[in-house]
């Protein structure tokens, strides 16, 4: 599988076939699909129409699942270079992931089209007769499939069923398709406040999307702390705070609405519903079209060809990590954008479908009582996107507007702080009070529908009064003169933390709480990997390289009260083999206990 999640996914139904078909009543005018469903959605058919409720249900039940077969009988036939094996299965799903031709699956054809807005005009027909809840999500589902949203809106909207909770879920799947994320979001917590207690607990479970570990100790938590926590993780999980609304999280409800529009009637794949199918949907999302294929040979007349179900081909990992739900803060430096075999849930922004990892240098200072969170970046050259080069930095400009952020989200539920920029790289800062955030720094290319993101746990705590502390490591570019101040620093940060084998560059850092005229011993030196995080002193001083590192002593006198001093300096890094490193520095002090902040880079040929 290649890197960045840009092959296509594919879900294939195997195993059983559908249910045999029961002769239909008063709907069933011919043995076709196609002429079936034109009769049913006639005048004199819809006037037709039985008045007991219970049979007229029935009827438009054996509609849909007529459409659904007629789908499967017109949907084209092609070969597949798959084979029988599978990456992944789930019951009677088998999950593969391809090549990059296998995008190409044949589009839908025109018959199908035309049968599906018979099907719509014989559940209006039925609805108008029977205000029924299966009905009227037929509908809804079958509008949106056919690209109609106002429609969908409107009848959604409308409701005229008991169940109102179940309308506005409608509605909210009927925005996120339309891409109204915001609208689709206030819908959906709509439907929270309106839906049963238990309907609303299974709908606020992390069902198949975490592991069954934890995902029964999440169900376990008191209400209030499962609500939060629940809130938290799709928080977190927005793809881009750059753009207003959160998709992932209506995304994941619009797949609720098919799975609950799904069950008790027929399925593209020709599957009766199940687990199974429950569990791919919810993890991995809707289907965007499909295909057929011969299947392992079989004895006997039975249809031995299947449906292939298609995933959007840039589908990857967006949910945060359930392994640091319960301390956000603490996960290390990383976008936790993960290709689709590390991760057991999938989803592709529209608005972005290429989001990738964001060349960043984050770090934190002390202003007084206040935090300082400094972010420089640069997103790297992209490929070929429409038929048009688009390139960042000194080799180029962005062909359309370029967005970019620094966000800090506290992981207590509060609001965001965050700083906007027009420029596609650059060097981004903003103050907060000290505590524990998750940030991210973004840059968005809406005209390329292209992204970049960079996230990880922020915390600082305030600085009791007898501490010493100092802040993070930050680098700058090559060639930059030596800064006295970190205003004076600040236009030359790096972007990035990749250096040259034998590169000259300056590392700057401020130390905060040290007493007048305070000696202080200043280490720096190099160790491969990254640094752990709760690397001791012992470790770092066994580790560092090269055997004899520099070593800096200086005397400061600061001024009353919580006194930091700024430092730089040029080193020039060894000739050490491309790969990973970390950077260390360790701050002597007398009496005290030492202090060691490390910086992750990235050492090229």
């Amino acid at each position: 599988m290649r890197s960045g999640g840009s092959e296509p996914r594919r879900v294939q139904a195997t195993g059983e076939r559908p249910r045999q078909r029961r002769a239909r009543p008063a709907l069933a005018g011919a043995a076709a699909a196609g002429v079936l469903l034109s009769a049913a959605a006639s005048p004199t058919a819809a006037q037709s129409l039985p008045t007991d409720s219970v049979e007229l249900l029935e009827e438009v039940r054996e509609a849909q699942e007529e459409f659904e077969r007629y789908r499967e009988s017109r949907t084209p036939l092609q070969q597949e270079p798959i084979g029988g094996a599978c990456d992944e299965r789930i019951g009677r799903i088998c999950i593969w992931y391809g090549g990059a031709d296998e995008e190409r699956f044949p589009a839908e054809l025109r018959e199908v089209g035309q049968a599906r807005v018979e099907l719509i005009r014989s559940l209006f027909a039925a609805f108008d007769i029977a205000h029924d809840r299966w009905i009227l999500g037929q509908l809804v589902h079958y509008l949106v499939e056919s690209r109609n949203f106002d429609e969908a809106e409107r009848v959604s909207t409308e409701c005229n069923v008991a169940e109102t909770w179940w309308c506005e879920a409608l509605r909210g799947y009927t925005l996120h398709v339309r891409g109204e994320y915001v609208e689709s979001e206030a819908a959906f917590r709509q439907a929270f406040g309106e839906m049963p207690d238990s309907v609303h607990r299974a709908w606020k479970s992390p069902r198949y999307v975490f592991t069954p570990g934890a995902r029964e100790a999440f169900d376990e938590l008191p209400d209030l702390e499962r609500e939060r926590a629940w809130e938290l993780l799709w928080r977190l999980s927005d793809p881009l705070f750059l753009v207003e609304g959160n998709d992932y999280f209506t995304d994941h409800y619009a797949r609720l609405v098919v799975a609950e529009n799904r069950r008790g009637a027929a399925d593209p794949l020709g599957l009766e519903w199940g687990e199974d199918l429950d569990e791919t949907l919810i993890r991995y999302g809707r289907n965007i079209g499909y295909s057929r294929t011969p299947n392992r040979a079989q004895f006997g007349l039975q249809d031995n060809r299947r449906m292939v179900g298609h995933h959007h081909p840039k589908s990857r990992g967006y949910l945060f990590p359930e392994d640091f739900l319960a301390s956000p803060s603490d996960i290390p430096p990383e976008s936790w954008i993960t290709a689709p075999r590390e991760s057991r849930t999938w989803y592709a922004p529209l608005y972005a479908p290429d989001v990738e990892g964001l060349e960043t240098q984050v770090g934190r200072f002390r202003r007084d009582e206040r935090m300082l969170v400094v972010g420089a970046y640069r997103p790297t050259l992209v490929a070929e996107a429409g038929g048009r080069m688009l390139a960042f930095g000194p080799q180029g400009g962005v062909q359309g507007a370029a967005h970019a952020g620094l966000f800090l989200l506290p992981v207590d539920g509060g609001e965001p702080l965050y700083v906007r920029a027009q420029d596609p790289e650059g060097v981004l800062s903003l103050e907060a009070e000290p505590g524990r955030y998750v940030g991210a720094l973004e840059v968005v290319n809406v005209e390329g529908r292209r992204a970049w993101r960079a996230r990880q746990g922020v915390v600082q705590r305030p600085l009791e009064p007898g501490m010493v502390d100092v802040s993070d490591l930050m680098l700058l570019e090559s060639g930059a003169p030596l800064p006295s101040s970190l205003d004076e620093a600040m236009p030359h940060l790096r972007r990035g933390v990749r250096l040259r084998a034998g590169e000259r560059f300056v590392v700057l850092w401020e130390a905060y709480g040290l007493r007048v005229r305070e000696p202080v011993r200043v280490t720096l030196g190099f160790s491969r990997g990254r640094p752990g995080f709760l690397e001791r002193v012992g470790e770092f001083l066994g580790a560092l390289q090269p055997p004899q590192p520099v070593d800096i002593t200086f005397e400061d006198v600061g001024p009353d009260g919580v006194q930091y001093v700024f430092r730089a300096a040029e080193l020039a890094l060894p000739e050490l083999d491309p790969g990973e490193y970390t950077l260390h520095l360790r701050l002597g002090l007398t009496g005290r206990e030492p202090l060691v902040i490390s910086r992750p880079i990235v050492v090229e040929r």
